[in-house]
């Protein structure tokens, strides 16, 4: 056998032929879509060539009765508004129906471009006008003063409100004797429709307007006349006549029975200065056609006829104005020419049309290629998502053979950078439920646009009650925004906030149907492609937690050797007083028991800073100082509670004295970080009931600070040296909003009553760099030993 006949039957041609049918189909079908357009095309070629003269001749009737209606559109308004007139203006008070005047003046002036004014009057002499000016509405009143007539011009905007006015001299005026006036009461008693009176076309100089003015009398309930006149302006008129396209060079014009032009091509100079509209006539010279039409009209009437000029024939068409005035005629010409050309201007736009097909068949036939390209394209897709899914089992890999996975004492930052980076989210953050139940631990946040980790913040039950029912009840929440879930939204506003993140995914980590901690991620992009690593993170996470609960259940008795805790309050003091700035003020009634003026070396120390506290909107900072009014007596009462030497506030900081001697109080900085502890926990709380920018930021230290009485009386408590700078340095440079910075000092005192996380080095001027860390809350030890 030859090898050209060897057939391999492992090989599937099923995807090349698919291949060579992409390609060749859509060919085929554009020759199929040509050959139809061709055939097509020259069957309509012969049936129009048959229809081009039956065509043409009713091409210049349609044209006619088009311009006829436009035209009886155009002045249309004269009619329906001068009967509503009449009925409108019918009461026996002049001043009412002059009111009515105005406001029907400015309504129709405003949606009607082309009526020009409105007149109204009486037989008794009184004149109404409304008209336009520069954009505005003027109202002029005919009115007599010492005996002489003068106009009283009332300028509005076209609501009606007062701008302006002025007056002019009227002497010599009398409406009765305007010819709008006296035909009106001429046509009175007709019948309806032929009531109204049309003027003669005249300029109006003040407006440069060519108008005419149609009026109609009425009388009024006790039998007086009044006229009511509208002017409509025919420059507009002439505009639309000029843009008339009849044929190829075909013109259109409407003129009187004596030739006299109302509007059209003769008429394009009106407005101009020294333009007579009046005195404009066809021309036999220059418009020869239209002067033959019009003579062909006089003596047939209305129809088409034929009119040869200048060595070439016209078509042309004359029909009577049947609206307004009986004498307008519109005259339409064309050469004959113009209708041969049509067929072949028909034609080219088939031809053209078929093009337009053909290229669309064409881009339908790369549209089928292009698709059959994607289909290629989802096949990399697929594959490109099993490499993500290997990419996943990479994260998953390392995940697992980390050292020391499950042991709860080894912090695990890359659980956090995985969750993140997996989720393309903003920031990820791991909290611990401790054991009360009653609180969230950060265990560890990423930053993902700031590449950075953070921990220690706390959130109570009390605080965030939705928050801890989601989490009792194990449910998974995906809010694309969490402000407007009345759940999460004290943490949108205490915890996502801080970084401007709205969309927050919620899952529980529980043991054993138990919850002990949860995975908050923030501004989640890709959320479903986390799946795997969350499950796996959300596991290693359920088996760390709940080992760490069960050591704090253990240790929940007082262990021998243990440090005791102190009473978070002190009885034995007493009550502070309030004075100059003092929340609370150092005791005065034992006499010389306040402390002496100078350096005491360890006195616990705390800053309490408020930001984004100033608004120079009035009802912003009106609501900014009640909720600070709010905050300040929660602080004053929880500084009375806890016992503690002193509270100072100092603009937007406040300064607590835990005590003061020249001993180390371990008692004084365990009632401050107490106080710390509480004062953090009631700013949360009011912060997260209102929609506001405001936030805290706490510092602690234990340190020397120089003590100092001043005043004539001697009775102003001051302080100022290293405790206070760094305590107010700890609290200015706090990581985020609602977070309690301690110094090293701090920390050795009260490190074995709370729980800490070491925040990293922190430099002070002139003392060097030290260690500062995060209080977190109260040792589950030490409160089971307190209570």
């Amino acid at each position: 056998m030859a090898t050209d006949e060897i057939v391999n039957p492992a090989i599937d041609t099923t995807g090349r032929r698919w291949q060579l049918f992409q390609f060749i189909g859509p060919i085929l079908g554009v020759i199929l879509v040509i050959v139809t357009i061709a055939l097509v095309t020259l069957y309509t070629y012969r049936t129009m060539r048959e229809g081009a003269i039956t065509l043409s001749r009713n091409l210049l009737r349609s044209q006619q009765r088009y311009i006829t209606e436009e035209v009886s559109h155009y002045l249309s308004p004269a009619t329906g508004i001068s009967f509503m007139a009449s009925g409108l203006l019918a009461s026996n008070d002049m001043k009412v129906n002059a009111d009515n005047f105005m406001a029907l003046g400015r309504s129709v002036l405003r949606g009607m471009p082309h009526v020009d004014s409105f007149y109204m009057a009486d037989d008794q002499g009184h004149f109404w006008m409304s008209a336009r000016r520069e954009g505005e509405y003027e109202e002029t009143t005919l009115q007599q003063e010492d005996g002489a007539p003068y106009y009283r011009h009332r300028i509005t905007d076209k609501d009606g409100r007062f701008i302006s006015t002025d007056r002019l001299s009227a002497e010599g005026y009398d409406p009765r004797l305007r010819p709008w006036y006296k035909g009106a009461l001429r046509f009175e008693d007709r019948t309806p429709d032929h009531r109204l009176f049309w003027t003669d076309p005249y300029p109006y100089l003040s407006t440069h307007q060519f108008i005419v003015t149609a009026s109609m009398a009425f009388r009024l309930l006790d039998g007086r006349h009044v006229v009511f006149a509208i002017s409509i302006s025919l420059n507009q008129l002439t505009s639309f006549v000029n843009s008339l396209k009849v044929g190829k060079s075909g013109q259109a014009v409407i003129v009187d029975l004596s030739g006299h032009v109302i509007a059209g091509h003769n008429m394009m100079d009106i407005g101009k200065p020294g333009f007579d509209a009046t005195n404009v006539h066809l021309d036999p010279k220059t418009q020869p056609v239209f002067v033959k039409a019009l003579n062909v009209f006089r003596v047939l009437g209305d129809g088409t006829g034929m009119v040869r000029a200048r060595g070439e024939n016209y078509v042309t068409i004359a029909s009577a104005m049947p609206l307004a005035k009986r004498s307008w005629v519109l005259l339409l010409n064309a050469p004959e020419s113009d209708f041969a050309s049509f067929t072949h201007a028909v034609q080219k736009q088939a031809v053209y049309f078929s093009i337009i097909i053909v290229g669309l068949a064409l881009i339908l036939a790369m549209g089928l290629i292009y698709q059959g390209r994607r289909v290629v394209r989802l096949q990399k897709d697929l594959t490109a998502v099993a490499e993500k899914k290997k990419e996943d089992n990479v994260v998953l890999l390392r995940i697992t053979n980390t050292e020391g996975l499950l042991n709860s004492e080894r912090e695990q930052p890359y659980f956090s950078e995985a969750l993140a980076e997996r989720a393309s989210a903003r920031r990820a953050s791991i909290w611990r439920l401790l054991s009360d139940g009653n609180r969230l631990l950060c265990e560890d946040m990423f930053d993902r646009g700031r590449d950075a980790h953070g921990s220690g913040m706390e959130l109570t039950r009390t605080g965030h009650p939705g928050l801890f029912e989601c989490l009792d009840g194990g449910h998974v929440i995906d809010l694309p925004n969490a402000e407007e879930d009345q759940r999460f939204q004290s943490v949108q506003r205490v915890f996502m906030r801080m970084i401007g993140s709205r969309h927050l995914f919620f899952l529980p980590v529980m043991e054993e149907h138990r919850p002990v901690g949860a995975i908050m991620l923030e501004d989640p992009y890709q959320l479903g492609e986390a799946d795997r690593v969350l499950m796996l993170i959300a596991s290693v996470l359920a088996v760390r937690f709940g080992h760490v609960q069960e050591e704090e259940r253990k240790l929940t008795p007082q262990q021998p050797g243990q440090m005791p805790v102190q009473s978070l309050a002190r009885q034995s003091k007493p009550q502070m007083r309030v004075v100059e700035g003092f929340l609370l003020q150092p005791d005065e009634k034992e006499g010389d028991s306040r402390p002496a003026a100078g350096l005491y070396p360890t006195v616990p120390i705390m800053v309490l800073e408020f930001s984004e506290s100033y608004s120079s909107n009035k009802d912003t900072a009106q609501a900014m100082l009640e909720l600070v009014a709010e905050l300040v007596s929660k602080i004053e009462a929880i500084a009375k509670e806890r016992g503690l030497f002193s509270a100072q506030i100092a603009g937007n900081r406040f300064i607590f004295l835990g005590s003061c001697s020249q001993n180390v109080d371990a008692e004084g900085a365990v009632c401050l970080a107490e106080a710390a502890i509480g004062i953090r926990e009631a700013c949360l709380m009011v912060i997260s009931r209102m929609n506001t920018q405001l936030m805290f930021r706490i510092g602690i230290d234990v340190g020397p600070v120089l003590i100092a009485y001043f005043g004539e009386k001697c009775d102003i408590f001051n302080l100022w040296g290293e405790g206070l700078t760094m305590a107010e340095a700890l609290a200015h440079n706090a990581p985020d909003g609602g977070q309690i910075q301690v110094s090293e000092r701090a920390y050795q005192t009260l490190q074995g009553a709370f729980l800490f996380r070491l925040r990293g080095e922190f430099f002070l001027p002139n003392n060097g760099i030290s260690n500062s860390y995060i209080l977190a809350g109260r040792s589950e030890t030490a409160v089971a030993g307190n209570a």
